[in-house]
């Protein structure tokens, strides 16, 4: 039998593909309070059938914040074959989260491809706020995480990138 890499009560979910970015600028996240979870958590959403998650993470970082940003996790091109094979980025992490039902959706798994982002050049200084699902929007350093609301596995995994980019031993960045 095959190893099984989720857990069991994965297994009959419904499986849906989201792309998240975790945007780091000076030290400090971008985070949006997301309305429907009560959080805090980093901007992202579903990959829509004709987009990568590459493409999915930063259209939904736009989509959320306004800002236009590149993903820093590396990608090797040369393992590629233009036009036949592209290299994606490689996520900071993927992650299998349970989403309980909520209005008509059941209950689902997110296949959450979370990636390392920067603003481009020029950006970040004017972020602009969805009020469609958002009910907040800021930059956040290490030391203000503490009192946010946030969601345990995810205040986590923003300390521990944050932590990391503080000492440079985090390694899926470029320099």
């Amino acid at each position: 039998m095959a190893d099984t890499f989720l857990p069991a009560w994965a297994r009959p979910l419904p499986k849906h593909a989201t792309a998240s970015g975790f945007v780091v600028r000076d030290d400090r996240l971008l985070l949006v309070f997301h309305r429907k979870h009560n959080v805090w958590i980093y901007p992202g959403g579903h990959v829509e059938s004709n987009e990568t998650p590459d493409e999915a993470c930063l259209r939904e970082i736009f989509e959320e914040t306004g800002l236009h940003c590149r993903i820093t996790s590396p990608r090797d091109t040369t393992l590629g074959l233009p036009g036949v094979v592209e290299v994606l980025h490689i996520p900071w992490m993927v992650l299998c989260e349970r989403i309980p039902p909520y209005g008509t959706q059941p209950e689902h798994c997110h296949i959450d491809f979370a990636y390392i982002c920067e603003p481009l050049a020029g950006e970040g200084d004017h972020i602009v706020e969805d009020k469609r699902e958002t009910d907040g929007i800021g930059w956040f350093t290490l030391e203000e995480l503490g009192s946010l609301k946030l969601f345990p596995d995810f205040r986590r995994q923003a300390t521990v990138l944050l932590t990391s980019l503080r000492t440079g031993t985090c390694r899926t960045v470029l320099p």
